[in-house]
């Protein structure tokens, strides 16, 4: 079939190659084209060509994290899949790799009965429905994707309509998942130190993950950004990242207007933890309006519901550009639903941001 997607192994340990190879092979529309065990074996197999997918280990055997730049110079196009075990990889390298452009870090799965091992099922079955459409669709020039993975539109895009934001703005809520840390990396290091409103963000990402993801971020941007704690007290100039693991909401102001964070750990929701549509949903319940949102790539639907809620409020919503996004998800999901104001790139998303905050 046309459609079906090649896939290379780059991993040296032969007991996970033939878990994923077993795994890969019980998805319909996968090819294996081969294993690579060091770099110089992947480099040329990436040579040869016709590849879709690399599920790639960081090993230092492998090139470590500089493989991930040589791979985009050999081809950019070429979609990377960081696998990765948490015993032995640091979570800041898993950070910037994500940063570099690669779509997922996922855990490895550590045999077939293991909750790993469905989780990295499922979440592969996903990137194969969305890799083979774009496979599919690659040859109609009409459609110019320049998104690795995306959900074809059934019909053409509406026109945007541009946004005035000279109106007062008290907070901007954010959400993203696949494809999210590389944009976020963008727009926070073009933002100005000195908004005059608070920034709240929802990013899917592991637990472990979280701190070095905020610390990654504060140190390329002006602003203050860290991973949010049960409490803070909610101030302007300041980025909050909710924790992996943990659903994230705004309690009601007191007395003189303060707000602070709260932190929980009920069941997850649109199955993830945090999620955008818990903390819009308490945004909603906390704020009189004058919200800015902005839902970037991502797998899903989390935050068209607490879009939806926060729109009866009083709430501006900008999602990003479909052929911007690597998983036009997430911002479909609010367009589709007509919750969108103004559709995107992040470039234009940034200069959006900094003109109504400050």
């Amino acid at each position: 079939m046309v459609d079906k997607l090649n896939i290379i192994i780059a991993d040296e340990n032969p007991g996970i190659v033939n878990l994923l190879k077993e795994l890969c092979g019980s998805i319909s529309g996968i090819n294996v084209l081969g294993v690579a065990r060091s770099k110089r074996m992947l480099i040329a197999k990436i040579n040869h060509g016709n590849l879709d997918l690399i599920l790639l280990d960081l090993t230092p055997g492998m090139g470590g994290i500089k493989i991930i730049d040589t791979i985009k110079e050999i081809d950019s196009d070429l979609n990377v899949i960081v696998t990765y075990d948490p015993k032995t990889q640091d979570s800041d390298i898993l950070v910037n790799a994500l940063e570099m452009g690669v779509y997922e870090c996922i855990e490895k799965p550590g045999d077939v009965k293991s909750r790993q091992y469905n989780e990295f099922r499922l979440y592969l079955l996903t990137i194969t429905g969305l890799l083979r459409s774009r496979k599919r669709f690659s040859n109609k020039p009409a459609l110019k994707y320049k998104n690795k993975f995306f959900m074809p539109l059934k019909t053409r895009d509406k026109p945007s309509r541009p946004v005035s934001l000279m109106g007062k703005i008290d907070i901007v809520v954010m959400a993203s998942s696949t494809g999210g840390p590389e944009i976020l990396s963008r727009i926070f290091s073009i933002l100005p130190g000195n908004l005059k409103v608070p920034i709240l963000l929802v990013q899917h990402i592991p637990a472990a993950m979280t701190l070095y993801f905020a610390k990654s971020l504060n140190d390329k941007s002006e602003l203050d950004i860290f991973q949010a704690s049960h409490g803070d007290e909610i101030l302007p100039s300041k980025v909050y990242i909710a924790p992996g693991g943990q659903h994230m909401t705004v309690s009601q102001p007191d007395a003189q207007g303060k707000r602070l964070i709260r932190m929980n750990s009920r069941p997850p929701v649109n199955s993830v933890r945090p999620s955008a549509d818990v903390l819009f949903e308490s945004i909603a319940k906390s704020y009189q309006g004058n919200i800015l949102a902005i839902v970037l790539t991502g797998m899903g639907e989390d935050g068209k519901k607490g879009v939806g809620v926060m729109k009866n409020k009083g709430c501006i919503c900008i999602s990003q550009k479909a052929e911007t996004c690597v998983v036009y998800g997430m911002p479909r999901a609010v367009d589709d639903a007509g919750l969108s104001d103004e559709s995107l790139d992040p470039l234009n998303i940034t200069q959006k941001i900094a003109m109504a905050v400050q």
